[in-house]
């Protein structure tokens, strides 16, 4: 094309000369305004490529902008929303923070051209689209231009530039207007936009922000299910390589990408407070979606749900399960998350955790400091899983290093009586101490009566009495070590030391004078005093004799966990009843006593007494021992059995 054809384009108005790059940057600029398809093409690459000068832009763009703006004039210009966004990114529309050098330089050139405003209203909307996103790179510069996008909002037909608008509006509003009126356009706009991408959009943004202001809650769950189910959450593709440098947030955004659903997900389900019914119905629809994001989405969700608020979780378990199955690694993996963080109420999930270890799954990861048992084997053994035991076992002598190999053996108790004999092995070849301690721990649990002969040399400790107490009369060669803790003056040492006489000795006489000295001292902590009171209680009928000390201890006595122990030591050492009867002011002050009350209730017979208590709590829908937003597993296995209880009493209160 000769130069006479192209007065228009304002390229023969530069001394390219003068300009780093400007023989290339003309000829760019040249292709751009009449070249074909293919060319035009080629030069906007080009241009991206070779505008970038680290976090700034080269000195060629402040003479390149008004010359691709009066392309972007000419209405018979061909490309002119892409020519337009070019310009928009030339002058930082993606970068909206750096305000300085040569970007700087283009925001300014950018803001003072006239015809910006024009463009937002043009009859071409990839221009209007390109237009909207321009106007990005000068809202730190030009409040008019701000105060047009929610207006240009409203009038916008294309949903496509509406979904633009919406995004400069939230960038313009935390630079302009301000976080307030920006949240509440964003809100009206999630209840009232008739495209699901915008409404979509504004809902991601909206609960991004602190405090968002109210907006229709059915209207956004059907809108982030329909978002699921349209795969609006997918991850981007990734960024042009060539472009990379010069559209950092987008750069920044394909490879750190961060789905704003979860976070709708989470304000929804807020918005139903502790009515676990809608959360578990959202949950269980997102669990349907044949998308991979909406399930794991969904099960992560339901992590901070169930240790929260008690619900019927049944149909929730059994999907996870299926879902342990699932195509996908990510989903498997949120399944067995989940199932992981909820206690006892997996059990029904055991067999599809079994199905996936014995099929493939790992069995020890590396917790960086060092292996521990992986999340589906520490989740069957915290279930007791028996078909566990054999890897266990061969774990002992393969993998010993594994944190806590012995600590899942010991959770199984006399179940797992069958290890001991690799266990006694174990110990007496290892020169580990803390191998050694872990062996210890593990075989006094499995098979208390063959930890004797190891405990013989173990030096007294709080760790060692409590060894020593469950190895029982097999231990009987370490009584005088015992009886040596007694009057040692540690209170923890003493009542440890009383329960691990008893165990071992049968001593109830020497037990019962070390909780004689805590059970009803004022000075003493009530921690100790609730020590002392379950001692008593183990002693039974052999302490008959202090119940009148219990009795008065009772009525000066206004630490809750303490009136429970109490009243719990009383019926089993006297029979007295009348401390039960009057539980239910602690059951009331005490919410984590109220496990014990109610093995109480049901030993004694006073059903009708609880029934009223039982039934109030069956209508509650916060756990009993919540603690801030959620609880371990094994919390919520205590509540799980709570509510057992009381669905016990309840029954037998008729």
């Amino acid at each position: 094309m000769m130069e006479t054809e192209l007065p228009r384009t304002g390229v023969q108005d530069v001394d390219w000369s003068l300009v780093e790059d400007g023989s290339a940057v003309r000829q760019m600029l040249l292709n751009l305004a009449g070249g074909d398809a293919a060319a035009r093409t080629t030069a906007l690459r080009s241009l991206y490529r070779i505008a970038p000068d680290g976090a700034d832009v080269r000195p060629w763009v402040a003479a390149a902008l008004p010359v691709l703006l009066g392309l972007v004039a000419d209405t018979g210009q061909a490309d002119r929303g892409r020519v337009l966004r070019l310009a928009g990114d030339l002058a930082g529309a993606d970068r909206t923070w750096q305000m300085s050098g040569e970007t700087l330089r283009a925001k300014r050139i950018l803001a003072e051209y006239e015809g910006l405003t024009a463009l937002l209203t043009d009859e071409d909307p990839q221009v209007r689209d390109a237009a909207a996103y321009t106007v990005r790179a000068v809202c730190r510069l030009s409040a008019e231009l701000v105060e047009l996008l929610w207006e240009r909002y409203i009038e916008e037909p294309d949903p496509g530039v509406r979904l633009t608008l919406v995004g400069s509006g939230v960038l313009a509003g935390a630079i302009g207007t301000g976080y307030e009126p920006t949240k509440r356009l964003l809100a009206w706009v999630a209840d009232t936009d008739a495209d699901l991408r915008v409404r979509t959009t504004a809902l991601a943004e909206l609960v991004s922000m602190t405090n968002p202001p109210p907006f229709d809650v059915e209207i956004a769950r059907d809108t982030v299910l329909e978002a699921y189910r349209e795969g609006l959450n997918r991850e981007p593709a990734p960024l042009d390589d060539l472009v990379a440098p010069l559209l950092a947030g987008q750069w920044l955004a394909a490879r750190q990408w961060t789905p704003g659903y979860p976070q709708v997900v989470s304000v929804v389900r807020a918005a139903y407070r502790n009515d676990v019914t809608p959360q578990l119905d959202l949950l269980e629809r997102m669990l349907e979606l044949d998308g991979w994001d909406a399930r794991q989405d969904a099960l992560y969700e339901a992590r901070s749900l169930v240790p929260r608020l008690r619900g019927p979780y049944g149909p929730l378990v059994d999907r996870a399960a299926e879902l342990m199955r699932d195509r996908d690694p990510q989903v498997r993996a949120a399944a067995l998350s989940l199932l992981s963080s909820i206690g006892e109420l997996a059990r029904p999930g055991a067999d599809a955790v079994w199905a996936d270890l014995s099929g493939g799954g790992y069995w020890i990861n590396d917790a960086g400091s060092g292996p521990v048992l992986a999340m589906a084997a520490r989740l069957l053994a915290e279930l007791r899983d028996e078909r566990l035991l054999p890897t266990l076992e061969r774990m002992l002598d393969e993998a010993p290093e594994v944190g806590d190999l012995h600590r899942s053996i010991a959770e199984y108790g006399f179940a797992a009586r069958a290890l001991s004999r690799t266990l006694r092995r174990r110990l007496r070849s290892t020169e580990d101490e803390t191998e050694y301690a872990g062996l210890l721990r593990a075989l006094t649990a499995v098979a208390p009566g063959e930890a004797a002969e190891h405990l013989a040399e173990e030096p007294i400790s709080l760790e060692t009495l409590d060894l020593l107490a469950r190895a029982g009369r097999s231990a009987a060669g370490r009584v005088s070590d015992i009886r040596a803790t007694l009057t040692c003056g540690d209170p923890l040492l003493e009542l440890a030391g009383a329960r691990a006489i008893w165990r071992v000795a049968g001593d109830a006489e020497a037990a019962a004078g070390v909780y004689d000295r805590y059970f009803d001292d004022r000075k003493a902590d009530p921690e100790h005093a609730v020590a002392a009171l379950d001692g008593l209680r183990e002693l039974r009928i052999r302490v008959k004799d202090r119940a009148r000390r219990m009795v008065r201890l009772r009525r000066r006595q206004a630490n809750g966990a303490v009136l429970a122990a109490v009243a719990d030591a009383l019926w089993w050492v006297a029979g007295n009843q009348d401390a039960a009867r009057a539980l239910g002011p602690v059951w009331e002050a005490v919410p984590r006593e109220r496990p014990r009350i109610a093995r109480l209730w049901l030993a004694t017979g006073d059903v009708r007494y609880g029934a009223r208590y039982a039934r109030a709590e069956l209508a509650l829908p916060l756990r009993h021992n919540l603690r801030g937003h959620g609880g371990r597993p094994a919390e919520i296995t205590e509540d799980e059995q709570l509510l057992a209880l009381c669905r016990e009493i309840v029954a037998q209160a008729g």
